[in-house]
């Protein structure tokens, strides 16, 4: 067992809140749709799926507390657990290679397109792995911060263009074109790394984990569908020419005190970023410190800090790379083999291993 220190249920509810939102909100040009009202369904649709996705997870996390996924199969057998291990280890690093070229190419192509990429990149990984060295405690602290950041950056945006929002461009519509719908639901619920998260880090959280579930998803949910809200009523027929919707209203805001809001934008998800990073970081720091002791833990989690960081620094520049390391995400395979697969194999095997604790001693005694 890792000795990073617990922390509470909704501590961990707001990390993951906080790492969906940035992957939401910093969307890869590339492979952008055109959302239209029946992105409020998408939403909707999306999420009620990804909660019965968690399911597993809920009733192992609740019926085996202070356990998760990942720990109770390197308990019960080796050899699974270092192929669980290696998966998520990989799940993860995907993720975040994913997360910070995205980034990189957001600030690039926003506020920062002088800034040279190879210093930002840097930058917040440095963050990141002092973060995965400090532990989960303290990541969670700074995730409540960042957290009530976003939501006061956000009520600033709303008051700040409310006098540029057109009701007219509402109307009613829950499937336009069935097609799309179909494929933006899947993209929603493939990209959704952060219940590989849940399956490794629900074993830090001191009770109740399984009530994690029950704030992240209604949580997101209603964020993104007020954020969809706000670029709708704002930019209306032009949502679907923005590369990116939400700094696009921030860039129209006009506070005197701040005049525009769309450095304040780039620094926020910048934050959010490092908090999705440093949860894969613990993700690999917790698998192996489990399997080899916190010493290897910790070195592995600092190899994999070295692998974005080339990788990064190398293909982050390459569109056709980015375009495809982020498909594997919304694929959904990754998500299902270590968020749905395997926490299924590792909920028989407690059932197992507890049923046959039961007979022995019921023969004992």
């Amino acid at each position: 067992m890792t000795s990073i220190k617990k922390i509470s249920h909704l501590q961990l509810a707001v990390l993951l809140i906080t790492s969906r939102l940035f992957s939401e909100a910093v969307n890869f040009p590339l492979v952008n749709t055109e959302y239209g009202m029946q992105r409020f369904a998408v939403i909707l649709t999306a999420y009620v799926i990804l909660f019965l996705q968690y399911i597993p997870l809920m009733y192992l996390t609740k019926k085996y507390s202070g356990e998760s996924a990942s720990g109770i199969i390197s308990d019960r057998n080796k050899v699974l657990g270092w192929i669980y291990a290696v998966l998520i280890t990989a799940a993860v690093l995907t993720a975040s290679i994913s997360s910070m070229c995205r980034m990189r190419f957001y600030a690039s192509s926003t506020i920062f397109g002088q800034a040279p990429p190879v210093l930002l990149i840097i930058l917040m990984l440095l963050v990141c792995g002092f973060a995965a060295w400090k532990g989960i405690q303290g990541t969670a602290r700074s995730g409540v911060i960042f957290a009530g950041v976003f939501v006061a950056f956000l009520i600033l945006i709303a008051v700040s263009v409310w006098q540029l929002c057109d009701p007219k461009w509402l109307y009613p519509a829950f499937i336009e074109d069935t097609e799309e719908f179909v494929k933006q639901v899947l993209e929603q619920i493939g990209s959704n790394s952060e219940i590989i998260f849940f399956a490794v880090l629900s074993e830090h959280v001191t009770e109740k984990s399984h009530r994690t579930v029950l704030w992240y998803v209604p949580a997101v949910m209603v964020v993104l569908e007020l954020m969809f809200l706000l670029e709708m009523l704002v930019l209306g027929p032009f949502l679907g020419s923005a590369s990116f919707p939400f700094f696009t209203v921030s860039a129209l805001s006009n506070i005197v005190l701040f005049q525009r809001l769309d450095g304040i934008d780039v620094a926020v998800w910048t934050l959010m970023c490092i908090i999705k990073i440093t949860l894969a970081l613990l993700c690999i720091r917790t698998v192996f410190s489990r399997l080899a002791g916190e010493k290897t833990g910790m070195i592995t989690a600092f190899s994999g800090l070295v692998i974005i960081a080339a990788v990064s620094i190398g293909m982050g520049s390459n569109t056709s790379f980015v375009e495809w390391i982020t498909k594997i995400l919304t694929s959904g395979i990754p998500m299902i083999i270590c968020g749905i697969i395997f926490p299924i194999i590792a909920l028989i095997m407690a059932k197992k291993v507890k049923k046959k604790g039961d007979e022995e001693n019921k023969e004992a005694s």
